[in-house]
């Protein structure tokens, strides 16, 4: 086993020896920060956080469900077991923990709103306040997690409800590129060529030298015979 603090320690001391300091001082700063988890009432949420940045994803696995048995960080400790199952590829367990992480979140906005009302109703406005503050700070299912359920989704040949969560994503962050081309690929893959075709001509728009990438990608094989596509990406991806 890998402990993370030994490991970001190690490449602190390689970055010193080859004279890269500038590295060296952000590493250290990660090294200080996994001390002070150390600390944390959400350590074991943390601790699974930092073995999964080093790839120890069985160790974080554990982690996470000693944090899901405390019942802290509820919300952000199912949409990283989430992560943690794609990456071992047992993805309908990380599905069941992306539902799990929206459920929570709902759950969670619901009881701050309630909340609220309750304060209200008996005149303790100030309580009020508060429960309507959480209601503000709290997070959104963000680009990061539609994008991350939509590839396990992906990888379960569930297209349509693939592409129904990059659309998600892309309400944040409406030209990322990335999101852009696996929406226009699970589009592809469930058989609705006209919205592929109408988000891979949005690529294009955006970045024209995205033909390499397609010309390498065997899901868009049948693609390249397409006219609509020939005729906004130009034709020497086919001259090749």
């Amino acid at each position: 086993m890998v402990d993370p603090r030994k490991f970001w320690t190690s490449k602190v001391e390689k970055l010193k020896k080859d004279n890269n300091f500038e590295d060296a001082v952000k590493v250290l700063d990660k090294v200080n920060r996994i001390k002070k988890d150390e600390k944390s009432k959400d350590y074991w949420y943390k601790q699974g956080v930092n073995y999964f940045e080093i790839r120890e994803y069985e160790n974080a696995e554990k982690a996470v469900k000693k944090s899901l048995e405390i019942g802290t960080q509820k919300y952000n400790s199912f949409f990283l077991m989430g992560r943690i199952l794609y990456e071992l590829k047992r993805y309908e367990e990380s599905l069941e923990h992306y539902k799990k992480a929206t459920e929570e979140y709902n759950k969670e906005h619901l009881r701050n709103t309630t909340k609220i009302h309750q304060m209200k109703s008996v005149r303790k406005f100030e309580e009020a306040v508060k429960y309507a503050d959480k209601v503000y700070q709290e997070k959104e299912l963000d680009e990061e997690f539609w994008y991350n359920k939509a590839m396990v989704l992906v990888k379960l040949n569930k297209f349509n409800e693939a592409s129904k969560c990059l659309e998600n994503s892309l309400e944040k962050n409406p030209d990322n590129m990335k999101i852009l081309y696996e929406l226009a690929k699970s589009e592809w893959l469930s058989g609705n060529m006209k919205n592929s075709l109408n988000t891979l001509e949005r690529i294009f728009k955006i970045n024209p030298s995205m033909k390499e990438t397609l010309s390498e990608d065997k899901d868009f094989e049948q693609l390249f015979e397409n006219k609509q596509f020939q005729g906004f990406s130009g034709s020497a991806l086919w001259e090749n």
